[in-house]
């Protein structure tokens, strides 16, 4: 079984939020038409929140990933959210099956990514400007029957490189 591994450190991921929410915040103004950069950038001032967000996008997609995650032991430790030092990445282990399609790795890896960044954002405008907020769960969740990240990255992990024969036919 090849086992794929994906690796979103904790500075990409800040790094990629701080610019998501930089370039989102000029977009936006307030009601004198003045940008909102100031208060909707995502800066170093709240890496605490930052981290709390991200422990919740890795919740909200380890049930999407659950079916193909690889069980890793590990040796019970003492966990402090606030220590920045400890569990600062997301790794995320996946055994596929021998007939996976491996050139969809890619953009398992990019829909991953995605949905991690916008789930951020969503979190992170919901408490600011919920009114916007609903843009970029719109990306992570979908709405009027499109999937979003999460229908992307199962349709993903299910392409193969033969067709599962089912009930007489192939599907």
């Amino acid at each position: 079984m090849p086992l794929l591994t994906f690796i979103y450190s904790h500075d990409d991921m800040f790094d990629a939020v701080k610019q998501e929410s930089s370039l989102y915040s000029i977009r936006q103004t307030d009601k004198d038409g003045n940008p909102m950069f100031e208060t909707l950038v995502f800066d170093e001032a709240y890496l605490p929140k930052f981290r709390e967000l991200f422990f919740n996008a890795q919740a909200q997609i380890i049930p999407t990933l659950s079916a193909y995650q690889k069980n890793i032991p590990i040796e019970p430790e003492y966990f402090e959210r606030k220590d920045f030092s400890k569990k600062r990445d997301y790794i995320c282990y996946l055994n596929m099956p021998d007939d996976f399609m491996m050139s969809m790795a890619q953009p398992i890896e990019d829909y991953i990514f995605s949905f991690l960044k916008d789930w951020i954002m969503y979190k992170w405008l919901e408490t600011k400007m919920s009114n916007i907020a609903s843009v970029f769960l719109a990306n992570c969740i979908g709405v009027d029957g499109s999937g979003g990240y999460k229908s992307d990255i199962k349709g993903a992990l299910e392409k193969r490189t033969q067709p599962i024969r089912r009930w007489h036919g192939y599907w």
